[in-house]
């Protein structure tokens, strides 16, 4: 049998690595090597936007919530988001253009978020310095495409305990109709964090009136809150809690049922529903934090139907629900779009991260998202680098299940990784040969890898809301070594002259491989026999290279041919002993 090396080149495509197995075709299989995640899934940028990374409260951090407002009378669309001295409004119509700049309210790192009304824009950060706007602001938006004007600061006056005390701190803002929620705010030196929930009734707009709260001085901590139709859902990050509030009487908010406990990270950091208020979806920031979606049909006995994660060793951050579709900041992991049709099966359907980089710290890359420009583009902020734009392939989620057995004696086989490739998503069976997974719909190819067998690409008709079912069978292989460079991604199918050329008894072959395609390499004597085959399987993009041991072969001319698709080249090579 002819010794062979296999030298498989994969262009960077991306930022954290990961380990997977690559197959070698016909005689033999591939090691382990490692790649680079895939930057994007079903999402296209339109454009970004960093102008404000002179300054920032932590090493590399910048900016905080983005939120967006619509021009009702010009229909140019704007997104809004918080840099550490201020807020940031820029015009997405065309190209991203910053439109004005508002500053404050001064926080101790870049902390800044947003909701609108009409044409005003409420901002709210953790800070307390009255010589910085402290308080939550009132922006007038009104003269875009000129600049916004700043009109007043709100400050919450309430009393504990016989004193009166003023809030200027607020953690997130929640909006609903003609009220404005003020969520968290903690306390710095001596004056007092309010925690809880202020509520103000926004009938006019520029002078607000206090019209309610709940869990004042932090009984509980209620770090954000999303409300539907009067009923506040609260996420209770400090004891890892759902609270689920009736507030038809804003002066006299009543809790409904019992706190839901979130499991199993316990750190609810904000809350969203479905449009129709059967589903909450709750997101946990910590290190492997979860989303978590719970059926609230009936408010008093919710419970969990399903979860899902990005990646365990990041936090997911916040996510808002639009459609069928829940929009996801993942730190690290940038922005995630996850099918929710069906809640009690989220499938990724799309996806682009922002974070270019390792995952260093829990607190870094992708703060917030927004998907209601009417246009369908979509605003994420990123703490290191700013302001994105993005437009996204709306297709829906469907499943594939099956089980992989082997040829030789139809054994189901565990740890078979299988890799969806259009999206770099990957798993692996278990001892009875199962797998699953779930992708956006339409045709994909999946390649299913083994040690010690062939590994093998098909392509995957996925189909929306559908669960179907592919069994596969895997062929027993040779192993031989992979390593990988660093190389350009080919642009055009080629083969190389073999070097060196004569040689005796190893030569390397190298091509590229442009597209996804059955590739086959092949060695023949000039009587056209077959001498070897090098390889006979499906390839990706990439420039790869074979080291031929010719030690069993005579002396003399022989050809090399490559086959991929429609393409097809052959050359001469000489062994000279």
């Amino acid at each position: 049998m002819d010794k062979i090396e296999y030298l498989i080149t994969k262009p960077l495509e991306g930022v954290r690595m990961k380990r997977l197995i690559f197959f070698c075709a016909n005689i033999f299989v591939a090691g382990v090597a490692q790649l680079f995640a895939q930057v994007s899934f079903n999402v296209t940028l339109e454009g970004q936007l960093n102008n404000h990374h002179t300054v920032g409260g932590t090493t590399n951090n910048y900016y905080s919530e983005v939120w967006g407002w619509t021009d009702t009378v010009s229909h140019r669309e704007y997104a809004i988001i918080g840099a550490y001295d201020g807020t940031s409004i820029v015009d997405i119509t065309d190209t991203l253009k910053e439109k004005g700049f508002i500053v404050g309210p001064h926080s101790s790192y870049n902390y800044h978020e947003f909701r609108t009304y009409l044409n005003y824009l409420y901002v709210g950060a953790e800070g307390n310095d009255t010589t910085r706007n402290a308080g939550v602001q009132i922006v007038d938006l009104s003269p875009l495409p000129n600049s916004p004007v700043l009109k007043k600061n709100l400050v919450w006056v309430d009393t504990v305990k016989g004193v009166v005390f003023k809030y200027y701190a607020a953690h997130t803002l929640n909006a609903e109709g003609k009220y404005l929620y003020v969520n968290g705010g903690g306390a710095t030196g001596t004056i007092h964090g309010f925690g809880g929930i202020r509520i103000y009734d926004l009938s006019d707009p520029l002078n607000p009136k206090q019209a309610g709260s709940y869990g004042k001085e932090n009984t509980p901590y209620v770090h954000d809150s999303y409300t539907r139709n009067d009923t506040i859902y609260a996420a209770c990050i400090s004891i890892g809690t759902l609270n689920i509030l009736d507030a038809r009487k804003k002066d006299s908010i009543k809790i409904i049922g019992n706190p839901i406990p979130t499991v199993p990270e316990a750190r609810t950091h904000n809350v969203w529903t479905t449009a129709d208020g059967k589903y909450a979806l709750t997101a946990s920031e910590t290190i492997g934090g979860h989303l978590h979606i719970y059926d609230i049909h009936d408010p008093t006995s919710p419970f969990e139907i399903a979860s899902w994660t990005s990646n365990p060793a990041t936090s997911i951050h916040n996510v808002i629900v639009n459609g069928d579709f829940a929009y996801i900041a993942y730190y690290s992991d940038g922005l995630r779009i996850v099918d929710i049709k069906n809640p009690a099966n989220p499938i990724e359907v799309g996806f682009y991260d922002t974070h270019p980089g390792p995952i260093l710290t829990t607190y870094e890359g992708a703060w917030g998202v927004y998907p209601f420009f009417p246009s369908g583009k979509i605003a994420v902020s990123d703490m290191n680098t700013g302001l994105y734009v993005f437009t996204f392939n709306k297709k829906h989620g469907g499943q594939i299940t099956g089980i992989v057995r082997s040829a030789a004696n139809n054994q189901a086989l565990d740890s078979v990784q299988i890799t969806v490739l259009g999206s770099g998503r990957s798993d692996s069976t278990k001892s009875t040969g199962q797998y699953k997974y779930g992708t956006a719909e339409g045709k994909t190819a999946v390649r299913y890898t083994r040690k010690s067998f062939l590994q093998r690409i098909d392509t995957v008709t996925i189909r929306a809301g559908k669960i179907d079912t592919v069994n596969v069978v895997l062929t027993p292989g040779v192993t031989v070594e992979v390593r990988k460079e660093q190389r350009e991604a080919p642009r055009t199918f080629s083969l190389e002259q073999n070097y060196p050329n004569p040689f005796n008894p190893r030569t390397q072959f190298r091509f590229s491989i442009a597209e996804l395609r059955f590739v086959s390499l092949k060695i023949y004597d000039l009587l056209g026999r077959q001498v070897s085959t090098l390889a006979n399987n499906m390839m990706e993009p990439e420039t790869y290279s074979v080291t031929w041991d010719a030690s069993g072969a005579a002396s003399g001319v022989y050809y090399y041919r490559l086959s991929a698709g429609n393409f097809s080249d052959t050359k001469k090579l000489i062994i000279s002993k």
